[in-house]
């Protein structure tokens, strides 16, 4: 069974009108010798991964998988960080300067974990799925901002963005969101 831990619990405010200061949620899975980051947060989060990964007797090198959510500068800041890693979306795994293109709705990671497509904030959103003791874990990027009941915010397709939720809430047990941290489903 996986682990899931948040790492950094992401936030996003409204500075003034058009300007808003926003970090995604960092989280880690790690599912036998998977080390798995899902999204990187900001830029300007680099130290504060690097401590909450030491705090978990790990360093940005024992990463094996980053996965991102999808490609937004706010869940894309620190990919730099896990140099050995396999950086994995919906639409490619990358290896170093080679790239092999994702065609299935689902690509599995390890025994416990996979990634799903979850497409409506962007086109390109995807979500992980970790099967753990307490539960099947959904770490899902902006398809939930903070909580449950979040109002929709910065939907490319609010069709496809509320078909992808539901999805979500009848298969997992817990929701990591990108903006907050981990919230139990509500069913």
């Amino acid at each position: 069974m996986a682990k899931v831990k948040v790492l950094l619990a992401g936030y996003f405010e409204w500075v003034k009108k058009n300007v808003c200061r926003a970090s995604s949620t960092v989280t880690l899975v790690e599912d036998g010798d998977e080390k798995i980051v899902v999204d990187t947060a900001n830029i300007v989060d680099e130290k504060k991964i690097i401590e909450a990964l030491t705090k978990n007797n790990l360093a940005p090198e024992d990463i094996t998988i980053v996965i991102n959510t999808h490609p937004h500068p706010d869940h894309i800041g620190c990919n730099f960080l896990f140099k050995n890693a396999e950086r994995i979306t919906s639409e490619d795994i990358q290896n170093g300067d080679q790239f092999t293109l994702v065609e299935d709705e689902e690509v599995v990671l390890s025994p416990s974990v996979k990634l799903i497509r979850t497409p409506g904030h962007t086109a390109y959103d995807c979500s992980v799925l970790a099967e753990t003791v307490e539960g099947k874990v959904a770490v899902v990027g902006d398809l939930f901002w903070k909580e449950q009941d979040d109002k929709l915010a910065f939907v490319e397709n609010e069709r496809t963005h509320l078909e992808s939720q539901k999805k979500i809430l009848e298969i997992a047990d817990f929701v990591v969101p990108g903006h907050g941290d981990i919230f139990k489903v509500k069913k």
